[in-house]
């Protein structure tokens, strides 16, 4: 079976302020072990991470790479498929704690190979930078509230514009084509992440990724209120209902949104090519204006477009200020570089190494 390298968001800058899905990394009735790294930014977790799924790819396991969307270069976590093992990111904005210590879960604390003596001789400088950080997530943010509540009066004349009948009709037919006569059954289960995100090198997508090897990929495209998140929940419903798991991957913008879901079982992916990503995707192409009334959106046109030149205005400026915020962090990680002891950190990974090739052994003699 061919294995994959998988890239995925676990959290995301959003309207609302960071949005985490964490929780679904590897959750815990599933993992075998999830190990939580701890230590100050330029301690060298990522580096980590991204050593670790270089070296688990290359035994053959799929792995999920979950980018940071405060620089997605940089991974939050890392998911070895098959082993059901993950090693995350375990600091703030995202902090966490084992939940099963021991049995499950476990800490490496990353802080033990740096000379604190020489920190805090930059104890001024670090302090400053942190608050100038803080600061400017919550000027992000706001924008990005902002530009909500642009989006909201954007989306409403579409909404408005709808067809239900017609949409209704087309929900319908789209989920006989996709399950067919595929019968109610049991619950199943879904996953909860984002493809996209909204990182200071832009807004990222990795949707293409997670769709490579599809055999069917059905793309809806259209404006913010044409129905697009009604069609994927509903489908989602439909699809626990018949016992399924389903990718679920929300919308970097309001996270209440669906911007995509994978069908794993079926080979199945329902995309959007929306107002945030805006990326045309190859596929069988379904327009969501063929269920508006067009005279209606025509008569708002003057307010579209200054809606829409109002939201990308907003959204920019977030993106500008989180493209500084990486300038800073990258200055914040210098400190912690030169005070790190870089011996005792090759020592730590051999060590994290070593218990995940245990499992390794464990699984392939299981």
């Amino acid at each position: 079976m061919k294995n994959y390298n998988r890239h995925m968001f676990p959290g995301g800058n959003t309207s609302k302020g960071f949005h985490s899905f964490f929780g679904y990394i590897l959750p815990q009735e599933d993992a075998r072990r999830i190990i939580c790294l701890k230590g100050g930014p330029g301690t060298g977790k990522s580096s980590l991470m991204k050593n670790i799924a270089a070296h688990f790819y290359e035994e053959g396991y799929t792995v999920e790479q979950h980018h940071c969307s405060s620089d997605y270069h940089s991974l939050d976590a890392v998911v070895i498929k098959g082993l059901n093992a993950a090693v995350l990111d375990g600091t703030a904005p995202h902090v966490t704690d084992p939940v099963a210590p021991g049995a499950v879960d476990e800490i490496i604390n990353l802080g033990i190979c740096w000379n604190e003596e020489g920190l805090k001789e930059n104890r001024k400088e670090i302090i400053q930078i942190n608050n100038t950080l803080s600061k400017n997530y919550k000027m992000i943010y706001r924008y990005l509230g902002a530009a909500k509540l642009i989006h909201e009066d954007w989306s409403s004349i579409n909404a408005e514009a709808l067809d239900n009948n017609k949409l209704l009709a087309f929900k319908e037919e789209l989920k006989e084509n996709i399950l067919g006569t595929i019968p109610v059954s049991i619950l199943g289960r879904d996953r909860h992440l984002f493809a996209t995100g909204i990182t200071p090198q832009g807004i990222i997508t990795f949707i293409e990724n997670l769709t490579e090897d599809y055999k069917n990929i059905y793309v809806l495209n259209g404006s913010p209120g044409s129905g697009k998140s009604e069609v994927l929940k509903y489908l989602i419903q439909e699809c626990l209902k018949r016992g399924m798991f389903v990718e679920v991957y929300h919308d970097p913008f309001i996270p209440e949104r669906i911007e995509h879901i994978l069908i794993p079982e079926l080979s199945t992916a329902v995309i959007t090519s929306n107002e945030i990503n805006k990326k045309q995707f190859e596929g069988t192409q379904i327009y969501m204006e063929d269920f508006c009334h067009k005279a209606y959106i025509d008569s708002f046109s003057k307010e579209i477009e200054y809606n829409k030149s109002l939201f990308y205005s907003m959204t920019d400026k977030a993106l500008t200020i989180l493209k500084d915020n990486k300038a800073l962090h990258d200055e914040l990680e210098k400190y912690y570089m030169k005070s790190m002891d870089y011996g005792k950190l090759n020592e730590l990974e051999k060590t994290l190494l070593q218990k995940l090739l245990k499992l390794h052994i464990e699984y392939k003699t299981s």
